[in-house]
């Protein structure tokens, strides 16, 4: 979840060293059950330290799936450290995040969330409702129409790790799918995009809201180092900024909505509850994208063909 920020990717032999030094100091309890050992019980996690206590994470993995692995290893949270780890092999599962490239650069494997243990973080537009028209409803919600999870990966490898402009990385996305206007009826109308958090995918779907926003006609001034949802949604409400992307799990446990406990694995339960959340605060919710920028269990290559491991429930196999 976008709750949670990774650090920069970098530094990876101090991550390599820091994961191989982690080795010896795993905790957690057997996976073996009464039932015989499973999958799971052969295998080694490593994710945030929060891990243990945190519903989405060990916790929820046995209530929902039955899966106890053979130990956890505290690393961070979808960095480097974790990513070194998987790569040496200490450890076997990872938690990362569903977008980032890490995951296909290696040609890894992220495992399917078949029993929906994970919030449904989708990239969503938002915007305050003083400010929205049909044209803008329009151009927003082409953007949702056209972005996916599998599309957006690459963009952020783009900037997070190529180091391209995210606003040259936005524009070619948006040539490519035929998402920018030649014209439109924003003459005279000034719009403030926003962010959450100034990290890579937000500044790029932010970036592509004021491409096609500047296409119709209107004049966009970008506020792209907000630092947390607990600035950007004041921000959104006080009309500091009218539009931001965001998440649809987050922004339901954000000061706006600040209803977390509706947050699920069930995109279109999560816009049903998060609409008359900011509505009501002058906040209109529109169309979610089919991005998923969520927790995700991951393994290599070898592993998966090694245990036949597609998706999280396999973790409970008998072996």
């Amino acid at each position: 979840m976008r709750r949670f920020r990774r650090s920069a990717l970098g530094a990876t032999t101090l991550a390599l060293a820091v994961a191989l030094a982690l080795a010896s100091c795993s905790s957690g309890e057997s996976g073996t059950t009464s039932g015989g050992a499973t999958v799971a019980s052969k295998l080694i996690l490593g994710g945030p330290p929060e891990c243990p206590t945190r519903p989405f994470c060990v916790p929820g993995l046995k209530k929902t799936y039955g899966i106890t692995f053979k130990s956890f290893k505290p690393l961070d949270v979808g960095g480097p450290q974790t990513v070194a780890a998987l790569k040496a092999g200490a450890i076997q599962v990872a938690l990362l995040f569903s977008t980032d490239p890490v995951i296909t650069d290696n040609g890894w494997v992220a495992l399917e969330d078949d029993k929906h243990l994970q919030n449904a973080d989708v990239i969503t537009p938002v915007v305050r409702t003083a400010a929205l028209n049909d044209e803008i409803t329009t151009l927003l919600n082409g953007i949702s129409a056209k972005l996916t999870t599998d599309n957006i990966v690459p963009l952020i490898s783009q900037v997070a790790e190529q180091k391209q402009d995210p606003a040259v990385v936005a524009k070619s996305f948006l040539t490519q799918q035929g998402l920018l206007p030649s014209s439109g009826n924003g003459a005279g109308k000034s719009l403030t995009v926003g962010v959450s958090a100034a990290f890579a995918e937000n500044e790029i779907v932010a970036e592509m809201y004021a491409q096609v926003l500047e296409g119709a006609g209107y004049k966009v001034k970008r506020e792209l180092d907000l630092a947390s949802r607990e600035v950007s949604d004041p921000a959104l409400k006080s009309g500091k900024i009218d539009i931001k992307p965001e998440y649809l799990a987050s922004e339901l446990g954000g000061p706006l909505a600040n209803a977390p406990d509706k947050a699920s694995g069930d995109a279109t339960a999560e816009l049903d509850a998060l609409r008359p959340a900011l509505l009501s605060q002058g906040i209109t919710v529109l169309n979610p994208s089919q991005a998923d920028d969520t927790n995700v269990f991951v393994v290599t290559k070898a592993t998966a063909d090694q245990y036949g491991l597609s998706k999280v429930s396999d973790l409970a196999k008998k072996v």
